[in-house]
């Protein structure tokens, strides 16, 4: 389960910000909390923030750490090239990137993290934290593994200036076969990290894989949304642009025949053609969804509520937040919807806001730091409306309308 991330001059997060999951000693839902290891996580999390605060570069700090563990869609050059620095200030552009994540696995504390530029990765560290505290490998600026007690393992592993150290441990074959290097690979593939959710798509293959595994609960979360669809179904169908086979999902309805009864019908209704642009996209985030909630798996989510009525994402996050979610699932989204800003829905230290200083550099407060008398605490409105008020911070400040020309005269 994620603990933390920490990132340091990463796109406009210019000065070390810390986003944690840990939950603060609140009796606030304690049903959204897992409390069974030494340290007691949330199962969720929401982000709220004026466009182009930095809420997403948060997201891309976790995306920027799993894919430069896996390499499973670049080289790690092309993983340099994303490397971005705080470029408005011309100290930082010189100085290297920070990312770092705490989590837990088997009840262990791992703290992972690396210093980077677009060169070369210039520091990295695994530690083991808690009452069994452990250096396990630090690798120093010349590139070597410095010490700790996993530094014999890179024994026989060539290391890439350019690469992760754990990146090349987790790919070499004996990995496989060690107990915590083989909990490191499960946890990060099968973390999902979701960046554009107008681009999402269905991803028939993995939906189709998603169908037949979890089907029951899969079809359930979709009729929430259209309580008319009794079954989805894949067909392959031949691409009119190229001839190529491909497959699409079908849906079957129930409709009401000539002699006025229902029946099941499965033809010509394409889903892509015949549901709503947020039906379509619970299809495509339900697969992720259930898996996370299958597997004890992160889910993290940009912007989620783009295209969802407001209740299809209470829906969700009631998911993630109940008693449903016993695996340990954990689940972080992003968002400018304040109709879910609710005291019967978050704990105070699940919400957080993302704003940018005078310098536009961006900053992470948590709602847990702010002072709430009783009565605050209990009414819901009270977080919504301090938040539209200004109270928080994050929202955007629209200039007064005196600046409008008109050109035509």
């Amino acid at each position: 389960m994620l603990v933390e991330i920490v990132v340091e001059n990463f796109f406009s997060f210019k000065d070390e910000a810390t986003f944690s999951m840990v939950a603060s000693p609140i009796g606030e839902h304690p049903e959204s909390v897992y409390g069974k290891n030494h340290i007691a996580v949330t199962k969720l999390a929401t982000i709220y923030g004026a466009n182009a605060s930095g809420k997403s570069n948060l997201l891309k700090a976790m995306k920027m750490i799993q894919e430069g563990l896996l390499l499973q869609k670049c080289s790690s050059s092309e993983w340099l090239d994303h490397i971005e620095p705080f470029h408005l200030d011309a100290r930082t552009e010189k100085k290297d990137t920070m990312l770092e994540v705490s989590f837990l696995l088997d009840g262990k504390l791992y703290r992972y993290g690396f210093f980077v530029n677009r060169k070369r990765v210039t520091e990295e560290f695994l530690y083991l934290e808690g009452d069994d505290q452990k250096d396990l490998f630090f690798r120093n600026a010349t590139g070597q593994i410095a010490g700790g007690e996993w530094a014999e393992m890179f024994r026989d592993i060539i290391l890439d200036d350019t690469r992760l150290a754990l990146s090349s441990l987790l790919s070499a074959p004996e990995s496989a076969e060690h107990p915590e290097l083989k909990l490191f690979i499960e946890w990060f593939t099968e973390m999902r990290i979701i960046l554009d959710t107008s681009k999402i798509g269905l991803s028939i293959s993995m939906a189709k894989m998603h169908l037949s595994k979890y089907k029951h609960n899969l079809l359930a979360l979709i009729q929430v949304a259209d309580p008319s669809i009794q079954d989805i179904v894949v067909h392959e169908l031949e691409n009119s642009r190229n001839g190529r086979p491909e497959l699409a999902f079908f849906v079957v309805k129930t409709r009401r025949n000539e002699a006025g009864e229902s029946e099941l019908h499965c033809e010509n209704f394409r889903f892509q053609d015949t549901e709503s642009a947020g039906t379509v996209k619970l299809l495509a985030l339900a697969g992720p969804i259930i898996e996370a909630l299958e597997k004890g798996g992160l889910l993290m989510v940009d912007e989620m509520d783009t295209q969802f009525h407001t209740l299809m994402t209470r829906y969700v996050l009631e998911l993630f937040s109940g008693d449903v979610n016993d695996k340990g699932a954990q689940m972080i989204y992003s968002t400018h919807d304040i109709t879910n800003l609710s005291s019967n829905l978050f704990r105070r230290d699940q919400v957080w806001f993302v704003e940018k200083d005078t310098y536009s550099a961006s900053h992470l407060t948590s709602l847990v730091e702010y002072r709430f008398d009783d009565e605050e605490r209990k009414n819901s409105f009270e977080f919504y409306r301090n938040y539209l008020n200004g109270k928080y911070g994050a929202i955007p400040f629209p200039r007064p309308l005196d600046w409008w020309v008109d050109n035509g005269k």
